[in-house]
């Protein structure tokens, strides 16, 4: 009989009680991050990350997730950590005759196995523990409420008992790994939603790749200056200064004051940079300053400047710094903090006028030198407008002119560039007299896409040529095509929830909305509403004889008479199968409504053709006048059927009044 084993602890992994505590509330937040699945964070790529923390701190050489099956016969490795042979991903375990696990399952509780190899109750898994050499182990279930998911298992090679403390923090581990193991379907549906974005991130870090190449490179500025007699005088600039800055290096030289640095900094910076250096200058330290400074252009830029003091052999400080220009970093990290603010007001469903300004204000934060403005028709010489920077008369044209008229075939989907915007003989004189006074000479103008075709247009002025390849002015344009696609898709459905479908009259729904507004109109005016109840008569008829096709035509052609027949300020509205409804409104008498009753049974009353037949219609027609018949919508309808029905029942078509 072999040997068993003597327990032992290991020392070389013992950990202090408050280190062991520091590791568990680890583990704690690891649970509170992981159950928010707010992070895009692989649930796999955690459970290792636990496995490997758990191997660590407790002191064992593997340790390993298993899902129990939703028949509870197996258990499925999902992750594992550990030296050794590695376990197979995905195999499935039976728990038929293994005690352990199916105690571990039943009573929720950890179960430690001093000697694996040799306990009759781990059944066939004491081969397993042989075969890859674990002789102790520990194994503790993972809980979700009441339901068991799983099971979390920490071997060991050599023979030893768990501490409490230990099997503590395996129990948080199990804890944290739940919501992993419950939502990780979630996940897989999240990933896909997440693609754009991490599109987006690779992006971000390889603009931020290229900032860390041109920082290791020394390809920024390198300035030198000291402190004379508390004055600070600049004694050398690199002539990167003049590709980034445009002015020559000398402008740069000589005490700061006199130099061109003071109109280059922007004005409250240069307060705080020049605070900052005092400072640097007592305190004989490294450090990194972020400021903003314009270029000969006026276009701002934002460096990042690494400053070191020291003191001269003189007595003098001396100061060195390399200067990196970080702003197609910030830039790069702002526009995607605001298209994704931009898309979640997408998201949340804001009006389309609010995420067009937010996404205008987004371009003009990248480039603040320019003005901008989208477009969109939204109807005959009636268009929304977002802007920025924009002289008024431009402003005004754009919300009644072509849509994209500083470029060429916009509505065909070009993307064009044009110089001269003053010369441009399309514009009106003011729009071009506007734009020569504000500078705008050069123009970008991209169509805004839409699912229904281009419907608008993001009008991009400048005083120097525009790069047409500008990843902002590009993202501005696809935001702006989303929201309309949106805002369409929502005009959609609610056409779709208060109209019919086969007539596209309004449905009983907008009909009874609007009659309570026409009411509270009347009541205000002291004038009359007219509810006018319609039901065809014998129109089963016409589907029994014909066909379902005939009748619906039927039903569309009544609604079109009636649509023809009734005021601009009236409503139509198809009730359901054979019934239609009519408000009159703002009536100034009973007998201006049956006059308008009588004129809807003539447009009703008689023969239409469908295809090569004539078919003769008839109606029952009932009325019933607010305030006269009733005081609210239900009151009126009943009364207007009653009315119907009292006509249907002469045996002729008529109509009350």
């Amino acid at each position: 009989m072999p040997r068993k084993p003597t327990p032992k602890r290991f020392t070389s992994t013992s950990l202090s009680k408050k280190e062991l505590d520091r590791r568990l509330k680890e583990a704690t937040m690891l649970k509170q991050i992981v159950a928010t699945s707010g992070a895009p964070l692989d649930p796999l790529t955690v459970l290792n990350v636990i496995c490997s923390e758990l191997t660590a701190v407790v002191g064992v050489q593997h340790a390993g997730f298993a899902r129990l099956s939703e028949d509870g016969r197996y258990l499925t490795i999902i992750s594992e950590f550990g030296s050794g042979q590695a376990r197979n991903t995905h195999d499935r375990i039976s728990l038929e005759g293994n005690e352990i696990s199916l105690q571990v399952l039943r009573e929720r509780k950890p179960v430690s196995v001093p000697d694996a190899q040799n306990d009759p109750r781990m059944g066939a898994g004491r081969e397993v523990a042989k075969r890859f050499g674990v002789v102790s182990m520990l194994l503790v279930p993972i809980l979700a409420g009441e339901r068991v998911l799983g099971t979390l298992g920490l071997d060991s090679y050599e023979p030893r008992e768990f501490s409490q403390d230990e099997i503590e923090i395996v129990m948080a581990a199990s804890r944290a790994a739940a919501p992993l193991l419950e939502n990780a379907q979630l996940f897989d549906q999240l990933r896909n939603e997440l693609a754009e974005r991490k599109r987006a991130e690779w992006e971000l870090r390889q603009s931020r790749a290229l900032y860390q190449e041109l920082v290791n490179s020394l390809g920024g500025i390198v300035w030198e200056a000291e402190f004379q007699k508390d004055t600070l005088v600049f004694t050398f600039v690199s002539r990167q200064v003049e590709r980034v800055l445009g002015y020559p290096v000398d402008r740069f030289l000589g005490p700061r004051e006199a130099s061109v640095w003071p109109r280059v900094l922007y004005p409250i910076d240069f307060e705080m940079v020049s605070q900052r250096l005092r400072n640097l200058s007592v305190a004989l330290e490294t450090t990194e300053i972020e400021y903003r400074a314009f270029d000969k252009n006026g276009r701002m830029h934002w460096f990042q400047d690494r400053v070191s003091a020291m003191h001269e052999p003189n007595g003098n400080v001396r100061l060195r710094g390399l200067i990196v220009d970080v702003t197609e970093h910030k830039r790069a990290v702002r526009l995607e903090r605001d298209r994704n603010l931009a898309l979640e007001m997408i998201a949340r469903g804001a009006e389309l006028e609010d995420i067009l300004t937010a996404t205008i204000e987004m371009l003009s934060s990248q480039l603040p030198e320019v003005a901008c403005a989208i477009q969109i028709a939204k109807g005959q010489n009636q268009n929304a407008v977002a802007s920025h920077g924009l002289p008024e008369e431009v402003r005004d044209f754009l919300e009644s002119g072509p849509i994209g008229p500083f470029g060429h075939n916009v509505l065909e989907g070009e993307v064009s560039e044009v110089e001269n915007l003053d010369l441009k003989e399309n514009l009106p004189i003011k729009v071009r007299r506007a734009l020569l006074v504000a500078g705008y000479r050069y123009g970008l103008t991209l169509p805004i896409r839409t699912k229904e075709g281009v419907l608008g247009a993001l009008s991009v002025l400048g005083p120097t040529p525009l790069e047409s390849d500008n990843r902002a002015i590009h993202a501005t344009a696809d935001l702006a095509a989303i929201a309309v696609d949106r805002q369409a898709l929502i005009e959609e459905l609610e056409y779709q929830a208060t109209h019919d479908a086969l007539t596209k009259l309004p449905n009983r729904m907008l009909y009874q909305e609007r009659l309570v507004q026409a009411m509270a109109r009347a009541q205000e005016k002291d004038r009359l509403v007219g509810v006018v109840y319609i039901d065809l008569d014998n129109f089963k008829q016409v589907n029994d004889t014909f066909s379902h096709a005939t009748g619906d035509e039927l039903l569309r052609s009544i609604a079109r008479q009636l649509s023809l027949a009734v005021r601009a300020t009236d409503s139509v509205a198809r009730l359901g199968g054979d019934e239609f409804g009519v408000i009159l409104t703002d009536l100034p008498s009973v007998e201006m409504a049956e006059r308008l009753v009588k004129k809807i049974a003539h447009e009703v009353n008689t023969s239409v053709r469908i295809g090569n037949r004539a078919l003769e219609v008839t109606a029952s027609i009932g009325l019933a006048i607010y305030p006269r018949d009733g005081s609210d919508p239900d009151t009126l309808y009943r009364h207007a059927d009653r009315e119907m029905y009292r006509v249907k029942g002469q045996g002729a078509s008529n109509s009350s009044g």
